[in-house]
């Protein structure tokens, strides 16, 4: 006996008033059972819909940028579970790397390893090659850490640096790497006669070469003005760092723990 009947069993009615009730409640809670099934599908789908989708988009979304620089520059996008989601080359040696190398779904850490154990890339990490770092994240100081303790990037002439989503948006005007892009920053801070434009033509290591040329060029100036009063301003030296004035044109300058 089924609760409907059970409830039935002590009203005063005639069998056939029974029989009809019991009939036509059966024949209401049959129909039900398929609408009720249908709205428990339909929320089982829209809950599954929204884990999916909603978890697809937190997975694909990148919440931290690592540009790496030799002459390809290529720029690692990662989501907050570490992993590699987008990357993306700015000239054509970064664009032929991406061409044989994929490094998308694997830990920033393994992605920078099979990198750098490439025969693609090894060609470029020739001696004399300046192998840079820049981060963008909330957690850049972890990050740079990491790299930092690679045993295969300690191989190699290494600086690592931090900069900003604006560097990173005014690089990308420029067509170039936001890596590449503070680097020539801070060489145009130091020879106002180079232009963003003409690091395009340069690798990160003729430009780090070129920002060392100026530091100890000034730095000569610096302590010949403090040791000889009366210099002239305009005595030249004739060096290869005579046209670093310390007048850059871009007052921005973003840069980190550089080695």
């Amino acid at each position: 006996m089924n609760v409907i009947q059970e409830s039935m069993k002590d009203i005063r009615a005639s069998e056939e008033l029974k029989k009809n009730t019991l009939y036509y409640l059966e024949k209401q809670k049959k129909r039900a059972r398929p609408r009720m099934a249908w709205r428990y599908a339909a929320i089982a789908a829209c809950l599954f819909l929204f884990l999916t989708v909603g978890g697809y988009r937190l997975y694909a979304r990148p919440v931290s940028y690592i540009s790496i620089d030799v002459n390809p520059s290529i720029e690692l996008g990662v989501n907050r579970f570490g992993k590699v989601v987008s990357t993306d080359a700015y000239n054509a040696d970064g664009q032929n790397i991406l061409n044989h190398i994929k490094l998308k779904n694997m830990s920033y850490s393994q992605a920078i390893d099979k990198l750098l154990q490439s025969e693609d890339y090894a060609v470029y990490l020739t001696e004399g090659s300046h192998l840079v770092f820049t981060v963008i994240s909330d957690k850049s100081d972890i990050i740079m850490q990491e790299i930092n303790k690679d045993e295969l990037a300690r191989e190699y002439q290494v600086s690592t640096y931090t900069s900003d989503m604006t560097c990173r948006e005014e690089a990308h005007e420029y067509e170039m790497s936001f890596g590449k892009y503070r680097a020539c920053q801070e060489l145009t801070q130091y020879d106002e006669t180079v232009s963003i434009e003409d690091c395009h033509g340069m690798t990160m290591g003729e430009i780090c070469d070129n920002i060392k040329t100026c530091k100890r060029y000034r730095h000569g100036r610096s302590e010949n003005s403090s040791s000889e009063e009366g210099t002239s301003e305009n005595d030249s030296s004739g060096n290869d760092g005579g046209q670093c004035k310390g007048k850059g044109r871009h007052h921005r300058r973003h840069h980190g723990n550089g080695n």
